[in-house]
């Protein structure tokens, strides 16, 4: 219990170290810039995480497949280099200046190491030694603050910015979480076709799910970089990072509980939504504390934080409000319906949602610009949810009961 809390405690100085870089570009470098920032990650996030190919919850809850560490690892050093190659394309066909390439180019080296890290929480939560993840993220949160902080005030530059980020990266991943790596002791061992064919069937659903999940989340932001400007970028992205606090703290949460949830899963489905319920409902308590503070002091904190720029902005704070909940519940859905190995369908979900975030990004962002952006999120985030709970309900009434 005591390493799920520290682990929690470290997601979230690392939620609030990731915080700290956006208020420091927008208040020291220019809503251009953090707008810029926003369109590195809207960029690269799909090809991570299809890229990552959800190894972490795979291989903690995969029945399937017996497979060494060495084997996932293998994979995703393959995936890995599939990564840079498909953000090399993608550099060819954005249109951005030299300046502008360089900074995206070294943001995709600090993806590329934040995977090989990611591997090695993956090694860790399959061992159930969720203290190591705590230490890692208080240890990164510490570097990454530090070098960030000095880059901006120093050299008040985007590109010095994003390269201490790849620097506290690389000193975090040889420095410490190499040496807690399971499989860099055993024997290197060369994925062969067949072993990668296996994972690739097994967990293409899932990836496609989560590349899904990412284009749904960032359609509004493409949206709005087209048809409005890079600063109103800047701005949703500053008030959403809320949303991608609590994503990150919810994300903890089901790192540290997902091994002993699948494990229940497996003796008894009755057992295990017993305990995800009561999960469920510990969430519903901190919403509701955090929504009392948001819809209170949400304007206040935007103004203290980002400046009076952001003075203004209550319709978009009690969006925010609504867009959290969803936030939280969805995240906590698709866990459950990843222990259950049920991919396809999850898959059929976030396509509609993908289809609806398109239509709905046309349909209102456009005139509607930054209110709009949060009213699509809104919306698509309401489709899945629902989807999710008729596919949780259908499991239990015809899977489990029957």
């Amino acid at each position: 219990m005591q390493a799920k809390i520290l682990n929690i405690v470290g997601t979230l100085l690392f939620a609030l170290n990731q915080w700290m870089q956006v208020i420091l570009i927008t208040r020291l470098l220019g809503l251009y810039e953090v707008g810029l920032f926003s369109y590195f990650l809207a960029l690269t996030a799909p090809l991570v995480l299809f890229s990552r190919f959800t190894l972490i919850i795979l291989v903690p809850t995969q029945r399937k497949l017996s497979y060494d560490y060495v084997i996932f690892h293998e994979f995703r050093n393959i995936a890995n280099y599939a990564f840079i190659a498909g953000s090399l394309i993608v550099m060819l066909f954005v249109d951005l200046n030299i300046y502008e390439n360089l900074c995206l180019f070294i943001f995709v080296l600090y993806k590329f190491y934040e995977s090989k890290e990611e591997f090695i929480y993956t090694e860790n939560i399959s061992e159930a030694r969720i203290s190591f993840l705590a230490y890692s993220k208080i240890y990164k949160s510490i570097v990454t603050v530090i070098l960030f902080s000095a880059a901006v005030f120093i050299f008040n530059s985007l590109v010095m910015a994003i390269l201490s980020l790849l620097v506290s990266q690389m000193l975090i991943y040889y420095l410490y979480d190499y040496k807690f790596s399971f499989s860099k002791n055993r024997a290197k061992i060369g994925i062969k076709w067949r072993e990668f064919k296996n994972i690739f069937i097994i967990g293409i659903g899932l990836s496609v799910v989560e590349l899904l999940n990412s284009l749904v989340s960032n359609i509004p932001r493409y949206v709005l970089e087209s048809f409005h400007s890079v600063e109103t970028l800047g701005i949703f992205a500053t008030i959403m990072y809320f949303v991608i606090i609590t994503n990150n703290i919810v994300v903890a949460i089901n790192q540290s509980v997902v091994a002993g949830l699948s494990k229940e899963a497996e003796e008894s489905a009755a057992k295990f939504y017993h305990s995800f319920l009561k999960l469920c409902g510990l969430f519903l308590v901190l919403i509701v504390i955090g929504e009392i503070i948001l819809l209170t002091l949400g304007n206040s904190l935007l103004v203290l934080v980002y400046g009076e720029r952001f003075s203004g902005f209550q319709t978009e704070i009690v969006l925010l409000g609504i867009l959290l909940i969803f936030t939280v519940y969805t995240k906590l859905f698709e866990m459950a319906l990843s222990i259950f190995n049920i991919y396809n369908l999850q898959m059929l979900l976030q396509g509609t949602t993908f289809i609806a975030s398109i239509i709905l990004s046309l349909i209102i962002i456009i005139p509607y610009g930054l209110t709009g952006a949060f009213i699509v999120v809104i919306l698509t985030y309401l489709i899945l949810a629902a989807g999710q709970i008729g596919v949780l309900i259908y499991h239990w009434k015809y899977k489990v009961r029957s």
